[in-house]
């Protein structure tokens, strides 16, 4: 009987061979015996000596999504038991997104030099390298290795084609000149990965002989890549446990600046009175923060030898909150804050938690053996009970969202006691539903694995990179490299999240157009409030505390997809739209650095727009000029340089920019178009308006509330 095929738009799929691998090492490849087809549905049956394996492949058109179900007279493997090799033709370029934790090998020493210099003290152990060689070498890493490295950041790659994909990877996309394509891998009752090949490798986490249906991944195939991506993603969303974005409600923490006490504090220096002290410093100063997270640090907590080290003693905050976490959420909201969001992991702490906090819950916990102690227990129902009792302690403590960290960890959490995706999807959604039975928010973080996003039924902004580094330039091109090109995946699960970032690290305004750009919160990390950056601020937060941001989260233009802008001379671009102008942040952060040029095309964004001509305005340089039809504008950008180029389209002889003060100008006004052709504009704060009107460009100053006709 010949390969397994099946179609995605005109491209041809194969998954060939299939190999079951046995709890005692051995493994045998199986052979097609069957096919079966329903109701749009194709089933290939295949089996060897000891096992049946069946291959489902569902959905129609431009997207398929794949299952798998295997029978067994031995124990199947409780690490990976199959491997599927995916056949296709070869691409011309790859990007993919990889959870190696190889991929991150200079993170460790930055966060022992640079997160010590931003609190004022001595760093721990050596400097990193300004220009760290990015990616590194990325080869197999065994399973008990690749867990103990927090596995819970995906990082983009560039490759040339499928045989270069490191092992743990979770996304694909294939550029084949006329068409992409688009893979996710997905949680269901087993986890998928994508190894070199590609291959997927299936990962189960119990021993078993029987695996029922599992959903292992979604593709689709469109001569749009940012469709195919798109697509894949509905795709998936139809098969597992997660909505896409869009269909979710908006978190709360969206719309106004936040502060958060990660960098600024740690945990050695997190206090009532430090907290209170510095939120108070920036109010003095002017801004209107609308939220603040309590980091970690707050928990009374035990702390013990090997790994993970710390675990939550009791529920309760420790001797440096006298007045217990409800004390200082009262002392903000009575300095004006309206948000107050606390730190914990999706298992309660770091290395779980001890005898007395069960205790004090009255629910049941299932004890690891991979953190040594309690931890959630993986029924769907005890799990909810247990943390709808811990969200209503969070609650009565004044508290309106929570930062669930360490989500990854339900990878390893209940190993070979219960089937990975099982676990996980009791876990994140019994999480999720008692977090918003309780009325409060989520902000996902260390969750960029497939046991996470697969599981996001509510949950509807999260972290799309590794940390941010205080001071470090390696830091300001790898976290926007990052962040960016994760964002083109994880943008459509969830609002996507850049963390916070200090607003006098001599790299801030990068950071800070990135997160303008990425469409979901932004929040700030500042110890000292007499050298918050109020000028940079300004220029993207309302003076009622409001930010000005894109429509929707960026993407990378055509031309930035595949071009690797850290290891080749060309820029990083990004695109969105605000209020009706096209919104394009364009970035050097080549590795090498210097001055690279380059240009923006409008036939290259990632959504369509009008043909004719554009006025355009540099947010930062200040140049305004006319961009005729079919032009492209020249850009020519320094190290670690951002510019920002905000179009608007010309008709009638007329083009509102908006206030020249912020970084997206047409954010704070509303404009109409009149009958006779004019522009009636409505001013939503105080500043310079920038327009265009017969043949020239104009400045009036305007006050917040302001009617202007042009």
């Amino acid at each position: 009987m010949g390969k397994p095929c099946f179609i995605v738009g005109d491209l041809a799929i194969e998954l060939s061979p299939l190999t079951v691998i046995f709890a005692d090492g051995s493994k045998a490849t199986c052979e097609q015996a069957k096919t079966s087809k329903a109701d749009g549905r194709e089933v290939y049956k295949f089996s060897c000596e000891d096992a049946f394996v069946n291959i489902g492949i569902s959905g129609r058109g431009l997207c398929r999504v794949i299952s798998f179900s295997a029978s067994s007279l031995r124990d199947l493997s409780y690490k990976f038991p199959l491997e599927i090799n995916i056949c296709t033709d070869k691409p011309n370029r790859v990007l993919a997104l990889t959870t190696h934790r190889e991929a991150a090998k200079y993170y460790s020493s930055a966060f022992g030099y640079y997160n010590q210099i931003a609190v004022d003290k001595e760093p721990k152990g050596p400097k990193p390298p300004d220009d760290p060689e990015y990616p590194p070498a990325l080869g197999f890493i065994e399973h008990e290795d690749y867990v103990r490295g927090y596995p819970c950041w995906t990082y983009p790659v560039f490759l040339k084609g499928f045989e270069e994909i490191p092992c743990y990877s979770i996304f694909l996309l294939a550029d084949y000149g006329n068409k992409y394509l688009a893979l996710l891998t997905l949680s269901d009752k087993t986890t998928a990965y994508l190894w070199p090949g590609p291959k997927l490798s299936i990962f189960s986490g119990k021993a078993s002989r029987n695996i029922y249906e599992s959903y292992v991944a979604s593709l689709a195939v469109s001569n749009d890549p940012y469709e195919a991506i798109k697509e894949c993603v509905n795709a998936a969303a139809s098969f597992v446990r997660f909505k896409p974005r869009i269909l979710k409600r908006k978190p709360i923490i969206m719309d106004k600046i936040g502060w958060c006490s990660w960098n600024a504090l740690l945990t050695e220096d997190l206090s009532h009175e430090n907290i209170v002290k510095i939120v108070g410093g920036l109010i003095n100063r002017g801004l209107r923060l609308g939220w603040v997270i309590i980091d970690d640090g707050w928990q009374e907590e035990v702390s013990r030898e090997g790994w993970p080290r710390r675990a939550l003693k009791r529920l309760a905050a420790n001797k440096r909150f006298p007045e217990g976490i409800g004390g200082v959420s009262r002392a903000l909201k009575d300095m004006g804050v309206e948000l107050v969001g606390l730190w914990h992991t999706i298992n309660i702490h770091w290395g779980g938690f001890e005898d007395e906090v069960l205790r004090e819950l009255g629910g049941s916990g299932f004890f690891s053996r991979f953190v040594g102690n309690y931890v959630p227990p993986p029924s769907m129902e005890d799990a909810f009970n247990l943390y709808d009792k811990f969200f209503s302690w969070v609650k009565d403590n004044r508290i309106d969202f929570v930062k669930i960290d360490n989500q990854w960890v339900l990878h390893a959490l209940y190993s070979d006691a219960v089937m990975v995706g099982e676990a996980a999807k009791n876990v994140e959604v019994a999480m999720q539903a008692a977090a918003y039975a309780n009325g409060l928010d989520i902000l996902n973080c260390m969750s960029m694995a497939p046991e996470n996003y697969s599981n996001f039924l509510f949950s509807n902004v999260m972290r799309v990179s590794m940390d941010y580094v205080p001071f470090w330039k390696g830091d300001a091109k790898l976290h926007t490299l990052f962040s960016v090109y994760n964002a083109i995946l994880f943008s459509h699960i969830a609002h996507p999240d850049y963390d916070m970032f200090m607003s006098y690290d001599p790299y801030a305004k990068i950071h800070a157009v990135a997160r303008i750009f990425s469409g979901g919160p932004i929040y700030i990390t500042d110890r000292h409030a007499d050298k918050t950056d109020i000028n940079l601020l300004k220029r993207f937060v309302l003076p009622d505390g409001r930010l000005v941001k894109v429509d929707r989260p960026a993407s990378p233009t055509i031309d930035s997809l595949f071009s690797d802008p850290y290891n080749n001379r060309v820029l990083l671009k990004i695109a969105s739209e605000t209020n009706g102008s096209i919104s394009i942040a364009a970035f050097n952060v080549n590795r090498l650095g210097g001055v690279i040029e380059d240009c923006i095309s409008l036939s290259g964004l990632p959504f369509p727009v009008k043909r004719g001509d554009y006025a355009y305005h540099k947010a930062f340089s200040g140049e305004s000029g006319l961009l005729k039809e079919n032009e492209d504008l020249k850009i020519s950008l320094g190290e670690l340089e951002v510019e920002v180029i905000n179009l608007v389209p010309v008709e009638d002889d007329r083009a509102v920019i908006g206030l020249k003060e912020y970084i997206l100008p047409r954010f704070p006004i509303r404009a109409f178009k009149l009958p006779s052709g004019k522009i009636l504009v409505e001013t939503l704060s105080s500043g310079t308006l920038l327009y265009y009107a017969k043949g020239a460009f104009n400045e009036a100053k305007v006050e917040k509330g302001s009617l202007i006709e042009i």
